[in-house]
């Protein structure tokens, strides 16, 4: 009876060290993922990310006035538009700033610039529009 019990043993830690080992290899990309977070700051500038990282893109604005920032249709297959929040104003009244908050996914390597507006949504683009503009090589 002793030599089925250690086969069934062995078979069990088998069996455990091989769904652990495939859980590392299935989820290792998510686990190494970084977030990359800019700014004001970083306009112009360029962008090194790796497929899966999370880019976080924290813009002041004034929604009181009407003037968001706006991603005119995402341009970029190699990012991907995963969320889109504001912070609270720091003081209570009106025209107090806020930060919106876009998230993106890095879904596959390439490059290419991401370019975000701020305007008032009921207003057409115009040439002297503010804008947000970094240069993002995913790898």
């Amino acid at each position: 009876m002793q030599p089925v019990r250690s086969w069934r043993s062995h078979f069990s830690v088998r069996c455990l060290f091989f769904f652990v080992l495939l859980a590392v290899v299935l989820f290792s990309q998510a686990a190494f993922a970084a977030t990359t977070v800019i700014t004001d700051a970083d306009k112009g500038g360029t962008i090194h990310l790796k497929a899966g990282d999370t880019l976080e893109v924290r813009l002041k604005a004034n929604p009181t006035t009407g003037y968001m920032w706006f991603l005119r249709k995402n341009p970029m297959p190699l990012l991907k538009l995963t969320g889109q929040t504001q912070t609270e104003a720091t003081e209570p009244g009106v025209g107090r700033p806020v930060f919106q908050v876009f998230e993106f996914l890095a879904k596959q390597p390439g490059n290419g610039i991401l370019l975000l507006h701020y305007v008032r949504s009921w207003d057409p683009p115009l040439p002297d529009e503010q804008q947000f503009q970094v240069h993002v090589l995913v790898e």
